[in-house]
């Protein structure tokens, strides 16, 4: 072997093997030495470190019922004082989108659920007022009901 001074005979080499009987079971201590604080413990003994404390169970009535959320997404457990605020806010947010006019588009809120009816000219018109909406904070699911009229609405018949 490269690095080795001196090549051990057979004999040498297999000395620890003599010495020690695995059949008797494994040679050496599960546990650290006495005078020194070991990280590890001995094999299956449960370890400090575990911040796991379990479960409990808080809310429950002698039934087993929980108590109900405070906001549910469910729309008849929402305030209706909180859906006209946000259909203000959805409001108050497309009217600040460039090159659309939203006087023709209506904003119903139901719980977190917001509902677009109206008409604007193009398909890009109407996906902006839908990302518009859903941009407010409590909005999670906008219903696009938008219609688009097409750019040449506005032009005069020839009759």
């Amino acid at each position: 072997m490269p690095g080795k001074d001196k090549e051990l005979s057979r004999e040498e080499d297999y000395r620890d093997f003599e010495e020690r009987n695995i059949d008797d079971g494994w040679p050496y201590a599960d546990k650290g030495q006495k005078g020194a604080d070991s990280a590890n413990g001995a094999y299956g003994e449960a370890s400090g470190r575990d911040a796991n404390s379990g479960f409990r169970v808080d809310g429950v009535d002698e039934d087993g019922n929980e108590n109900p959320l405070k906001d549910s997404l469910r729309p008849g457990m929402i305030n209706r004082d909180d859906s006209d605020e946000l259909e203000a806010k959805v409001a108050e947010n497309l009217e600040n989108i460039p090159d659309v006019d939203v006087s023709g588009i209506e904003v119903h809120a139901d719980g977190h659920v917001v509902t677009l009816e109206g008409e604007v000219e193009t398909i890009g018109m109407a996906r902006k007022v839908e990302l518009a909406a859903l941009a407010v904070d409590g909005v999670h699911h906008v219903r696009n009901k938008i219609e688009t009229t097409g750019v040449d609405s506005h032009i005069p018949t020839d009759d």
